[in-house]
């Protein structure tokens, strides 16, 4: 099962992004926040989340799970779940764990403060807990001898790893992300946020991976076996 991951839309749309959906038979698609922008039109950016995902599911027949970022205005989630046609609806998946075959999916949108005062900021302490609490649930209710890969899908990027550097060296990610990540170790971090960051690095035994801004052209390509055996990679769409 093949899984791509992208981050950072900000309301552009993606001929190559639907293009590369098709030609390499991905399942599923994961996106790491930050769908709209400030100004898709005069008064209502999340009018571009609908048709964005409507186009995505129907061209290229994938399952979508979306978080909300720091640029998302409120009503995010509320246009991810109203995407995709009736039989395959989108999933807003912040805050919340999906299990999907054998992958876990758990999410967790917005990020920790920023001087840009955005919508979706969160006190870094918050993050914590709740991406902590998220961790835990699966930890107490998962099936320890089914195989599964876990991927904690966010926002922000877990603090002083490469996902979170600013070309001037600066870290900025969150410490609410990083601290539950070595507590549990999921498989996989999937981030965003930092468009210039696009990289793959590690918490521990996590491996995380930022694709970085869309426009860019860049992907997480994430490839799981029947035996839960994967592989990480950036791919240029």
């Amino acid at each position: 099962m093949k899984i791509l991951a992208i981050s950072d839309i900000h309301g552009k749309k993606s001929d190559k992004l639907i293009d590369y959906l098709k030609k390499e038979d991905i399942s599923a698609l994961l996106i790491a926040g930050d769908i709209t922008d400030f100004q898709i039109t005069e008064f209502e950016p999340l009018s571009f989340v609908k048709p964005f995902i409507d186009e995505i599911v129907e061209e290229a027949d994938v399952d979508v799970f979306a978080i909300p970022g720091n640029c998302d205005p409120a009503g995010i989630c509320n246009a991810i779940k109203e995407s995709g046609p009736d039989e395959k609806p989108a999933f807003c998946m912040h805050n919340q764990l999906i299990a999907y075959e054998n992958v876990v999916i758990l999410g967790y949108g917005g990020s920790n403060p920023t001087p840009f005062n955005t919508p979706g900021e969160v006190d870094d302490d918050d993050i914590y807990l709740r991406v902590y609490e998220l961790l835990a649930e699966y930890d107490y209710i998962g099936n320890t001898d089914a195989k599964r890969v876990t991927i904690l899908l966010t926002h922000a990027p877990p603090y002083d790893t490469k996902a979170d550097l600013l070309p001037d060296g600066t870290h900025v990610g969150s410490q609410g992300v990083k601290k539950p990540i070595h507590e549990f170790q999921p498989n996989i971090n999937i981030c965003g946020h930092i468009h210039e960051a696009c990289s793959i690095d590690k918490v521990g035994q996590t491996i995380v991976a930022n694709p970085g801004m869309l426009e860019n052209g860049k992907a997480v390509l994430i490839d799981v076996d029947e035996d839960a055996e994967f592989t990480v990679e950036i791919v240029d769409l």
